[in-house]
């Protein structure tokens, strides 16, 4: 049996080819034109918290910058992984965006093997937005004035001191624990259900000792001297708090931990539009306004170009592989 091949006419031919090169065209021409519509940015947190605040006020600033709205849609649950996902599975346009942070995309997808995306595969990394150090820190109750007079009295009081933290497999407790084997130290472990109830607890004494991740209520603490902040963990001082040594001062090489935010799109995005929000976001992190906002918040902002971010991102990722590893942590 011989099979027979038609051949397209001429002018059939050219129908199709011309629908296969306008399908190929479209794309870039939308996105040279973006954005035509407003814009979703996810937080996946509550209003009122600090994500939330540094998200919302971005977003007035790249609305003014774009030409359209950017409109904010909180998505909390599943300790920020819920609004994620969402913003995973939108479509690939640039009109859906997401806040990432360091609990929802570092640290959850070594937590959680059967997370529902991959923080790296899953996304268009665009910039980071703001970053926020933890703080070793003790309450009035600890007779103690600097860090190395903290080990000598944790090294005679072994155990007799308690840190606190969100729970297991929080950002406090992965700090404490790595802390406590990189000094030979111990303290127990008190978990609370939400941060204002650890940070009273260290404020009136039932906890000595916390892993702050720095916020604008802290900072006031701080200031005020109702807490004590000993190391910062990260590579240098911070502005906000410039008395306070960072962890390679101390002797404490490594010791880097605290809080990230960064803006992502869902993979596919094309590149245009990705560079283009790039560009735009840098306009917005530089704006005094905005600046303000970051800094009340005890935080620093840290643009950094979409190759960039990507490239942090798969490092902290892997680095919260080992670390995650050396506590020994399991899911429930």
């Amino acid at each position: 049996m011989k099979t027979t091949v038609k051949l397209l006419r001429p002018r059939a031919f050219l129908t199709i080819l011309a629908l296969i090169l306008s399908a190929v065209t479209a794309a870039p021409a939308l996105a040279q034109n973006y954005p035509l519509k407003p814009i979703r940015l996810i937080i996946p947190y509550p209003p009122g918290g600090s994500v939330d605040l540094v998200g919302r006020n971005f977003a007035k600033k790249l609305t003014d910058l774009l030409g359209q709205p950017v409109v904010i849609d909180n998505k909390g649950g599943a300790g920020a992984r819920l609004g994620v996902e969402i913003a995973a599975k939108a479509p690939a346009d640039g009109y859906t965006l997401v806040v990432g942070t360091v609990t929802s995309m570092s640290m959850a997808v070594n937590m959680f093997p059967k997370l529902p995306y991959d923080p790296v595969k899953s996304f268009e990394a665009i910039t980071l937005l703001s970053k926020a150090p933890s703080l070793l820190t003790v309450s009035q109750s600890v007779p103690v004035k600097n860090y190395k007079e903290f080990i000598d009295y944790l090294k005679s009081h072994p155990g007799q001191l308690n840190y606190g933290s969100l729970g297991s497999g929080s950002i406090q407790n992965f700090t404490a624990e790595v802390f406590k084997s990189s000094t030979g130290t111990d303290m127990l472990h008190v978990p609370y259900q939400g941060a204002g109830q650890e940070l009273l607890a260290i404020l009136g004494g039932q906890i000595q000792v916390g892993f702050e991740v720095l916020s604008s209520f802290q900072l006031q603490n701080y200031q005020s001297g109702k807490l004590r902040a000993l190391v910062v963990a990260g590579k240098e001082r911070i502005p906000a708090l410039p008395q306070v040594p960072a962890a390679p001062e101390v002797g404490l090489p490594g010791f880097e931990f605290g809080a990230w935010f960064g803006l992502f799109a869902p993979a596919g995005t094309p590149a245009n539009i990705v560079q283009r929000l790039s560009q735009e976001s840098k306009k917005a992190l530089s704006d005094p306004e905005l600046l303000e906002v970051i800094g009340v918040q005890g935080q620093e902002p840290s643009w950094s170009s979409p190759q960039e971010t990507a490239a942090f991102l798969e490092s902290d990722v892997t680095r919260w592989a080992k670390v995650i590893k050396i506590t020994g942590f399991k899911t429930e």
